[in-house]
Formats: structure tokens, C-alpha cells, sequence
């Protein structure tokens, strides 16, 4: 039986050499608590903001002109019209359909331009986040000697003291230094009249 306990004593000791010391980063904390990535994702929400904003602009013009057609078109089945009067509504409904057409087409190319632009930033975004976690996650790892640093999530059941998330932030953090804020130009100052210009005395 001492043998026995000796063994299992033997194989937990084998066990826990062999386990790695792993950590754990929260990706979604951190891109939530990160000065840095805080300040581009507000950025990239302005950028949104401001495309759709232009986009619902020029969408009210594209349907501002759908419902010119549709009055066009009603005006063309007028039984009153005369033959000119037909062909005259035709070609201006020919007319306004071109433009129409090209409205929609530019509307069209503005949204995935738009889209594009933003998705190209968020992937920057992501990009150079990343590469900042995984320099500062290498530098704690080799003070805590962490064999390996997983995301969180990846496991069923991760144990709080493996959470190396608020070290990373701090770090960031400290070594984050935000870009100062525009200072809005000073009002001119009022002219001087030069010293003997006073109004003479009545």
C-alpha cells in the first residue's frame, strides 16, 4: 500500500513538471479598456456615423427621384394627352430615368466604397493591436515564465489566477500616450489705438 501512495505521489510530481505554466488574455477586455484601441474605435464609429449619414442623404435623393418617375409615368396615361403630348412625357421620363440610373449607380458605388474603407480600418485596427498584445503578453510571459498564453475562451473552465488580462492592460496603458487634442485658434484681439490718438477734448 506505501508503495502504492508512493507511486500516485511519484506520478502527480511527474505531472505537474511536465504541465506548462499557462496564462489567459481576454481579446475583448482588452480592446474595451486599451486607451489606444478606444480611440480608434471611436474614430472608426465617426467614420461610420458620418457614411451613413451621407448615405441616407443621398438615398432620400434617389427616392425623391423614384417618385418622379412613378408621377411621370402617371401623367404619360393621361387619356387627355395628344400624341405630342405623349411623346413628350416619354422623353422626359427617358430623360429622368438616366439620370435616375446614374444617381442609383454612384449611391451604389458610395456604400461599398464606404464599407470598404471601414473595413479596411477595423482590420488595421486589429492588426496593430494585436501585434502590441503579443509583444507585451512575450514580455510578462518571460517575467511570470509562461510556456504559454492562450485567448480566453478557447478551454471550458479557465481559473481566475491564470488571467494575465489586467496586466496586459495595464501595460498598454502605461506605455499608451494619447495624441493631444486640437487647440482651437484664438480670437483676434481687438485692435489698440497707438498711444496719442486720444479724441480731443471738448
Amino acid at each position: 500500500m506505501k508503495s502504492f501512495f508512493l507511486a500516485l505521489a511519484f506520478a502527480a510530481v511527474t505531472l505537474r513538471a511536465a504541465a506548462p505554466n499557462i496564462g489567459v488574455v481576454d481579446a475583448e477586455e482588452v480592446m474595451k479598456k486599451y486607451g489606444k484601441a478606444v480611440a480608434i474605435q471611436g474614430e472608426i464609429q465617426k467614420s461610420k456615423d458620418a457614411a451613413q449619414a451621407a448615405i441616407n442623404e443621398r438615398g432620400k435623393e434617389v427616392e425623391g427621384m423614384i417618385a418622379e418617375l412613378q408621377a411621370i409615368q402617371k401623367r404619360g396615361q393621361s387619356p387627355l394627352l395628344s400624341e405630342a403630348g405623349k411623346k413628350s412625357v416619354q422623353a422626359e421620363l427617358q430623360s429622368k430615368s438616366e439620370v435616375f440610373q446614374q444617381r442609383r449607380g454612384e449611391l451604389e458605388k458610395f456604400i461599398q466604397e464606404a464599407n470598404a474603407t471601414i473595413q479596411q480600418r477595423q482590420a488595421e485596427m486589429t492588426k496593430t493591436i494585436g501585434a502590441e498584445v503579443r509583444a507585451e503578453v512575450e514580455k510578462i510571459s518571460k517575467v511570470k515564465s509562461l510556456q504559454l498564453v492562450l485567448p480566453k475562451g478557447v478551454s471550458l473552465y479557465t481559473d481566475a489566477s491564470l488571467d494575465i488580462t489586467d496586466e496586459v492592460i495595464k501595460v498598454l496603458n502605461d506605455g499608451y500616450k494619447p495624441a493631444p487634442a486640437p487647440v482651437a485658434p484664438a480670437a483676434p484681439a481687438a485692435p489698440v489705438a497707438p498711444a496719442g490718438d486720444k479724441p480731443a477734448a471738448k
